[in-house]
């Protein structure tokens, strides 16, 4: 039968284990589902580069927000340019 630890006994850690720095660029395990192709094209990419293809994946989700992000925010210049025609 496994031991079962005693919290009393444990040593408390002082401060954070994690700066903020490294907690921000801090990785998390998901789950999710894609297209048999799109994958297979993530592998392909991957092994060209030497990458795994899950940093492949997250790459192509930071770059596709950003874009996106600059998108709206253009969107929004050029609408406000054109409300109050400065």
């Amino acid at each position: 039968m496994k031991k079962i630890p005693d919290p009393s006994k444990m040593k408390r850690i002082k401060g954070p284990v994690l700066s903020k720095e490294e907690l921000a660029r801090a990785k998390i395990r998901i789950t999710t589902n894609l297209d048999k192709d799109v994958l297979e094209a993530l592998r392909d990419m991957a092994l060209q580069s030497g990458n795994k293809y899950q940093t492949i994946l997250n790459q192509a989700l930071r770059a596709y927000l950003l874009q996106e992000k600059n998108g709206i925010l253009e969107r929004i210049t050029r609408l406000e340019k054109a409300v109050f025609k400065s």
